[in-house]
């Protein structure tokens, strides 16, 4: 026999990731992200991909997501240049309320997957987000 009554669907990841993990981003705000850094011990150093280099927490490095003039494919090379030039960096993606998305040719959450690097995705409300699950450590 058949079900009628509709399947439950959540659109949120039900489970939040102890860590990031190279290929899997997760996402936190600002302060989850400083905050599980700091509690991390060993700081490594984090690069926030955003559209104004205001917009870095302190002690973050800046690297242009959006540049006029600069095509998305022209966006993406630097990505990977920094990617080369900084092997053990963490990568910090804007994609907070009001912030322009980095330009890329390729799918965003690709794009991400693909570097292979421990990627946190800035977000203003973490617990509600669809694309990646939400970085919290163990207590």
């Amino acid at each position: 026999m058949r079900r009628k009554e509709p399947l439950e669907v959540d659109a949120t990841w039900r489970y939040p990731l102890p860590m990031p993990m190279p290929g899997q981003p997760v996402c936190a705000t600002v302060n989850e992200a400083t905050e599980q850094i700091e509690r991390l011990g060993n700081n490594p150093k984090l690069f926030l991909w955003t559209d104004f280099e205001r917009k870095c927490p302190e002690n973050w490095d800046f690297i242009a997501s959006v540049r006029q003039g600069v095509p998305p494919q022209g966006i993406e090379a630097e990505l990977k240049a920094w990617a080369k030039q900084y092997p053990h960096a963490w990568l910090a993606v804007d994609l907070r309320d009001g912030v322009i998305p980095p330009s890329t040719a390729t799918d965003l959450d690709q794009l991400l997957r693909d570097i292979k690097r421990y990627v946190i995705v800035i977000v203003s409300r973490s617990s509600d987000h669809e694309d990646w699950p939400q970085w919290v450590l163990p207590a």
